[in-house]
């Protein structure tokens, strides 16, 4: 059978179209897939955090009460057995504990309440002896009480006297299965199967808080199992509650968290189907029409090949000569404007900018990414860039770029700009001439924002520390499978010693058969190809025992793309797939929560229609959720409500968090409403979507006047708040304040209310807290820190200033005042931070310490030109000491040579041990580089004085490398790499020697 041209053209395009469709739809559903699950994830993250961080908040309230109130209690209070009870009952820590009660330094209980007949002793519990010996408040894993075996976790703190010394211990229970700060979230659930669990951390977790009672202080592992009977495709995620050491987990089941996937995948195939099959009718109609005139010319050219003298009639007009140069110029016009339209896309979508100016310097073109480098609109891209230019120098750098664009070389440079709004950024600018006729027309070249790069270069010196530092297992091998490096983690975990030497093992004497295997024909595969191999896999731990691991293996290549060695990143995830066998049960529970919540629960995209709403659309409205999905919000309340809704919408997806009231009409009648927009932000800060959260008020507003008669109360809720707190109105008077207020200015509340702030603070206070009182009257929520310190005392304050809107949201009537003394936390992140920078052996700084105070020292130098130097030394053959003598003299010797170092130097030279003998020197403001030769002269003679180490005499000497820096482009590991060249250079030399650099370190070097 033969085909028409027109019904083979119609068949083939028919099949190209129902092929592109198909694989739309296919690459369509991906996107679909991955984004609904990366989505959900990222939800229920920032679910998880915020629990936790609520949690966490709520734990530190309560061990701040009991701190306080031990503070309160002192010693003479804890001698007396009478004011011991009288302290329990007037405190009436029920209010926050399950039970509360006293105990002496040997673990005895001498008060407890509720009152029991034989008070147990407690000595041997682990959070009593860590507040004994340590004299820290504590919080314990979770345990059983002695007295009534019932799960609970205890908070306990220390009793001091006047004179700092431990008198006894105050502690208080939270019974797990009580309603508690933990009870509460064990009943709160999250969705229609979502549900939260808290358990331990650590290599056997514990369960300390799950919806199953009897599942409390179980193994985690075994309650999750025994719970849910879940499988691994729930989604989990979890957040550390810090103050206690513990893990917070949500979970939701895998039917529920993935059910409107598949729902949208039935949809897009059915779309896809109609979509290909109009496609087709289409395309067959749309070629029968156009062969139309083929199939006319064939058929003349048949009738004349039959029938030579027979009359046809051909439409010349349209098909000779002049009609087809007529057709192709018009096409070949149509192909350069599409050109030139496909070149200027390409240009505008460049990462990199891209400019031409002309023989006079100014911009003739110039794409959106310059304009974005340089923060110019483009009305200002001819010679804006010199407005990015000091005024004073800006006819000097006018004439110096003319000069450069009227000469025949190419240019290249790197500069700092300095932006209109106050950034900063790094670029490097290249250029080449554009000649006509040997003449220089201008220049093009490109600018590229390398600050990024700049500070990752930064961050690279930081990540061999990380690297030890971190908790996950990193290996290195060479492309024969030997270990080149291993992390402490994985030394531990495999139980290598951590000097132990690592040349002669191969990746099969920490893996498993089964798993060489697979590396063999699936892993390095993979990674060779791609780049990349991401998976789960079985290794062997110290014992050879098999555990499951998340696994990364990244081929690295040399510059010829060769394989040069295998980077291996695992983390120990048996816990996690414990978890994931949890986690599908949870988002049915999560939707049951909202379901069955009397409040309207939804979430809203950016073009604020509706992506998610609860069950309580469908009471309060009688439409169903589906029928809601997709529709705008103003479609659905109409004109008039979303006149009063839309200010606050806009502003909520402004990145505000909003709260406000209206009336809402709905079948059931009208209802008073509180609303509560929450925005979403997406991982560029930029908000995506709004919770919305609708609250029935109507019994709120009539129960108004019931809570004026309530304000007594609220006053003496206020006044037992350990905060200060206080209400400011608009004038900058003080309204109210609680009794905390009075005592942290020693003036009674007559004495404060109806004076302005400056008043009671004073002139030099008031002008620092100015600045936020003004942005609490202009409608922001204020957080911020006051340090105070004087000779013999430190204090820091946490003030949050909120604001007061008026009945009608249009005004600020003043703002609530909250100030919470943080001075402990303040001073425990201090003393956190100094540890990290200190080398527990020497006591000096380590190389974390070192890169920081570098740092600084060049940025001085950098901004005031003066002279610095940076020292590198060494033991000359400390590793045949260390050898010979044991790593213990070796250890002594190293202090021995750290407290050489500090007695030769400076008191304001910085001193540092990097790791192993190499330690550095920085020293700063020079006169000149003689000075820092003669303090390296000076430690050369004073380390060949012979060390007293274990009863014996060490003789050593050293060797000391020097470079200078005075100011510059030159970066930090320019001038570690120049002091370090320096000590190889004394090595070389023979040794106990000092070899200093001629010239400080320029700009240009590497």
């Amino acid at each position: 059978m033969r085909f028409k041209l027109r019904t083979k053209t119609a068949l083939l395009i028919t099949s190209l179209v129902l092929a592109l469709v198909g694989a739309t739809g296919w690459w369509q559903y991906r996107n679909l897939s991955s984004e609904y699950v990366n989505l959900m994830r990222e939800q229920q993250q920032a679910l998880t955090e915020s629990a936790a961080a609520d949690l966490d908040y709520k734990l530190g309230v309560h061990l701040a009460a009991l701190t306080r109130a031990a503070r309160e209690l002192g010693a003479q209070g804890f001698a007396d057995a009478a004011a011991q009870q009288r302290f329990l009952a007037d405190k009436d820590l029920r209010a926050m504990f399950d039970n509360a009660a006293l105990a002496t330094l040997d673990g005895a209980i001498i008060a407890i309440n509720l009152p029991a007949t034989q008070p147990p002793n407690v000595a041997d519990r682990d959070y009593f002896r860590r507040v004994r010996d340590l004299g820290q408040p504590a919080i314990s894993a979770p345990l059983l009480t002695k007295g009534s075996h019932q799960p609970a976790v205890v908070m306990a703190v220390p009793v001091a006297g006047s004179d700092g010394r431990l008198v006894g211990v105050l502690g208080a229970a939270l019974n797990l299965q009580r309603a508690n700060v933990l009870g509460d979230l064990s009943r709160a659930t999250v969705g229609r199967g979502g549900y939260y669990e808290i358990v331990t951390r650590g290599e056997s977790p514990q369960v300390v808080m799950h919806p199953d009672a009897n599942l409390l202080l179980k193994p985690a592992a075994a309650a999750a199992v025994a719970f849910t009977g879940g499988t691994e495709n729930d989604l989990a995620t979890h957040a550390t509650v810090r103050s206690a050491d513990w893990d917070l987990r949500l979970i939701v089941p895998a039917r529920i968290a993935y059910a409107p996937l598949e729902q949208a995948r039935r949809n897009l195939l059915l779309q896809l189907l109609w979509l290909g099959l109009g496609c087709a009718l289409l395309v067959w109609l749309g070629t029968t029409w156009l062969m139309r005139p083929l199939e006319a010319l064939s058929s003349a050219i048949r009738t004349l090949r039959h029938s030579p003298g027979s009359q046809v009639k051909l439409d010349v007009v349209a098909n000779d000569e002049r009609g087809d140069l007529a057709r192709e110029f018009d096409a070949l016009m149509a192909d350069l404007r599409e050109k030139r339209l496909e070149m200027s896309a390409v240009t505008d979508a460049s990462p990199v900018g891209l400019f031409r100016c002309d023989s006079d310097g100014r911009m003739t073109y110039v794409n959106d990414e310059y304009l974005a480098i340089h923060g110019l609109e483009r009305k200002d891209a001819g010679e804006g860039w010199l407005s990015l230019v000091r005024e004073e120098i800006r006819e000097k750098v006018r004439q110096e770029w003319i000069r450069i664009v009227n000469a025949a070389d190419p240019m290249n440079a790197t500069r700092r700009l300095h932006r209109r709004d106050g950034t900063q950024v790094l670029v490097t600018l290249r250029s080449r001439p554009v000649l006509a006729e040997g003449r220089v027309m201008g220049h093009v070249g490109t600018v590229t924002d390398i600050t990024e790069r700049t500070q990752a270069e930064r961050a690279l010196r930081t990540l061999t520390a990380i690297f030890d530092m971190t908790t996950d297992y990193i290996v290195q091998l060479d492309a024969t499978g030997r270990l080149i490096y291993m992390n402490p983690a994985a030394r531990r975990r495999t139980g290598l010693d951590m000097n132990a030497p690592i040349e002669q093992l191969k990746i099969t004497d920490f893996n498993p058969p089964k798993t060489i295997e697979r590396f063999k024909s699936e892993v390095v595969p993979t990674a060779v190809s791609t780049g990349v191999w991401v998976g789960e896999s079985m290794v062997w731990n110290a014992e050879r025992q098999e555990f499951p691991v998340s696994h990364m293996v990244i081929a690295h290549r040399d510059k010829h793309g060769k394989v040069e060695y295998f980077s291996g990143l695992m983390r120990d995830i048996s816990a996690a797939k414990i978890a994931e066998r949890a986690l599908r049960d949870s988002e049915h529970r999560l939707r049951m929560v909202t379901d069955h919540l009397p409040a309207l629960i939804s979430y809203l995209d950016r073009d604020l229609r509706f992506r998610f709403v609860n069950k309580a659309y469908q009471d309060w409205f009688g439409v169903e959720p589906e029928q809601l999905l997709g529709r705008s919000l103003h479609e659905f309340y109409g004109d008039e409500a979303w006149a009063q809704m839309e200010p606050h919408m806009r502003a909520a997806l402004a990145g505000r968090q909003i709260t406000y009231e209206r009336r809402l009409v709905t079948p059931g009648g009208r209802r008073d409403i509180q609303a509560t927009l929450v925005p979403e932000y997406d991982e560029h800060g930029e908000v995506m979507g709004l919770y919305t959260l609708d609250s029935d008020i109507t019994a709120h507003h009539e129960a108004e006047e019931a809570l004026q008669e309530s304000e007594a109360r609220l006053r003496t809720v206020a006044d037992a708040l350990p905060m200060r707190v206080a209400y400011i109105d608009a004038d900058e008077r003080y309204r109210f304040n609680n009794l905390a207020y009075e005592r942290g200015f020693g003036l009674s509340r007559d004495q404060i209310e109806g004076h302005t702030v400056k008043e009671l603070l004073g002139e030099p206070a008031y002008q620092t807290v100015q600045q936020h009182i003004l942005a609490a009257l202009a409608g922001e929520a204020v957080t911020f820190q006051s340090e105070i310190t004087k000779s013999d005392s430190y204090y820091c304050y946490e003030a949050q200033y909120i604001p007061q809107p008026a009945v009608n949201d249009e005004t600020i009537v003043g703002f609530h005042a909250v100030i919470t003394d943080i001075t402990r936390q303040k001073l425990e992140e201090k003393r956190l931070v100094n540890l990290a920078q200190i080398d527990p052996l020497t006591g000096l700084l380590n190389r974390a310490g070192f890169d920081v105070r570098l740092t600084e020292a060049m940025e001085h130098g950098r901004s005031t030109g003066a002279l610095m130097a940076l020292m590198y030394l060494d033991i000359d053959g400390f590793k045949q000491i260390n050898d010979q003598y044991g790593h213990q003299a070796g250890d002594e010797l190293l202090r021995g040579f750290a407290g050489r170092l500090s007695q030769a130097l400076r008191s304001s030279d910085v001193r540092a041990r990097l790791g192993g003998d190499e330690f550095t020197v920085i020293m700063e403001g020079l006169p000149n580089a003689d000075v820092a030769a003669s303090a390296a002269e000076k430690l050369i003679n004073a380390m060949r004085v012979p060390f007293a180490i274990q009863q014996r005499t060490i003789v050593i000497t050293a060797s000391i490398g020097l470079a200078f820096y005075q100011g510059g482009a030159a970066t930090a590991a320019a001038l570690i790499k120049q002091a370090d060249e320096m000590l190889y250079q004394a090595k070389r030399s023979g040794r106990n020697n000092v070899q200093a650099a001629p010239l400080p370190i320029e700009g240009n070097q590497p």
